[in-house]
């Protein structure tokens, strides 16, 4: 009886040390590309982007926001982590100097900046470079939440190319990693990256006058738009921690550009490294179902207070125009008509629209033309639906809007209402073209 009572503990023992040891490699492959920043510590550095556009070529004429925060990591549990963003500094370019380069000055809004910036730390956790998981507060503003998405993307490298995909601001990017210096680790690393390839970069579209519509017929903005990034590391022998950083994206806009010069904008993040400190708490509390990824959202525009007054005013002021010699503001009272009909939200513009073809129909249409938003190509599907009769311009322009691209459930929908208002054969083909894409 004691002998078995022994090979059972024996038995139970072996599996006991055979199961920590799988778990302890498991955790050492998966947690290595985040061994940057070890567990129980806090690491400290002083951050900064800005943004430079201008036309290059011609006069060193440079604009765009500078931010400047102490980033705080900490690593309360392995592979987990907790983002503070303190002292940030939100500045614009003032003047440019005999040099050409711009001076920067504390922009308005900076003081309420820093305190959004500061209002609520950024938990995150990292299973592998491509799995990078954020739990933000659910007070945090999209624009501020999108910054922080920058910090983390810029800081979180591999301790030595394991896969060519990576997660960034921009999703899965294929990365090339060069190794500059080895001492014990590789301690100077260049990534590079063609942001255009980036499976979240070409979603991301303008809704811009004139035709916006039309111009989503082709492909988004992103597809007329050179990119790319390339990010300069030097790493701490011992520590294998990021010492310096300097990352340069550059994105030029291919239509008004040639041999790399023209419209461009040139956004740099630059990171040097503080101190490591160590700490006690332990506690990583996330809820999993409020997860969100590290590529960039779109703020939501829309406007906080919806109402159709202000669109049926501007309407009703640019039909007046017709019988005056105002004609010289047509242009400015129609893009102010149309970036009124961009802010308001389906269930106002619905109602919006039918008011606004009593007062005129011509300019309705001219305005939802050029809006772009998916409000407005639903406002458009809407005033179709109310046409008598069939016809092949009906039919043209409904199989048009299909060719859209990145279609979402809003236009499902859509299109699926306009096909119980009317089954063509080019509106029920314009229904599975879009439910296919």
């Amino acid at each position: 009886m004691g002998y078995n009572k022994l090979c059972l503990l024996l038995l139970l023992s072996s599996y006991t040390l055979a199961q920590e040891r799988n778990d302890n490699n498991e955790q050492t492959s998966v947690c290595l590309l985040a061994s940057r920043f070890k567990a129980y510590k806090k690491y400290v550095y002083q951050y900064t982007t800005e943004s430079q556009n201008g036309v290059m070529g011609t006069a060193n004429l440079r604009n765009g926001p500078k931010v400047s925060c102490q980033v705080e990591i900490e690593v309360p549990q392995t592979c987990k982590f907790v983002l503070h963003t303190r002292d940030c500094i939100l500045s614009e370019v003032s003047v440019i100097d005999p040099q050409g380069q711009p001076v920067y000055g504390q922009a308005a809004g900076s003081e309420a900046f820093q305190a959004a910036m500061e209002k609520n730390p950024l938990k995150f956790t990292m299973e592998e470079v491509t799995s990078v998981q954020l739990y933000p507060s659910t007070d945090e503003p999209v624009n501020i939440l999108n910054i922080k998405r920058g910090i983390i993307s810029a800081l979180m490298v591999p301790v030595m190319e394991q896969n060519r995909l990576m997660s960034t601001v921009h999703g899965q990017c294929l990365t090339d990693y060069a190794v500059n210096a080895v001492q014990d680790i590789d301690t100077d690393v260049t990534l590079s990256r063609d942001l255009t390839q980036c499976d979240q970069f070409s979603n991301r579209e303008l809704a811009n006058s004139p035709l916006a519509l039309l111009q989503k017929l082709h492909s988004p903005m992103s597809k007329v738009i050179t990119s790319n990034q390339q990010c300069n590391y030097q790493f701490d022998n011992k520590g294998k921690h990021i010492t310096t950083a300097m990352c340069t994206e550059k994105h030029i806009y291919l239509p008004f550009s040639h041999e790399d010069k023209g419209i461009s904008a040139v956004v740099t993040q630059d990171i040097s490294f503080q101190s490591i400190k160590r700490i006690s708490n332990r506690v990583f509390d996330v809820n999993p179902s409020k997860s969100k990824q590290l590529h960039f959202e779109d703020p939501d525009d829309k406007a906080p207070v919806q109402t159709k007054d202000a669109v049926l005013r501007t309407l009703q002021d640019l039909a007046a125009l017709a019988a005056t010699d105002q004609g010289q503001q047509r242009t400015s009272i129609f893009y102010k008509l149309v970036s009124s009909l961009r802010v308001l939200r389906n269930e106002t513009l619905s109602k919006t629209v039918t008011e606004m073809l009593d007062i005129s129909g011509w300019l309705t249409w001219q305005a939802l033309l050029q809006c772009g938003t998916p409000e407005c190509t639903s406002a458009i599907l809407q005033i179709i639906r109310t046409i008598d009769g069939v016809s092949l311009e009906v039919d043209a322009l409904v199989y048009g809007l299909s060719l859209q691209a990145n279609p979402d459930a809003t236009r499902v929908r859509d299109m699926l209402s306009m096909a119980q208002y009317k089954q063509s054969k080019a509106i029920m083909y314009a229904l599975a073209k879009t439910v296919k894409k």
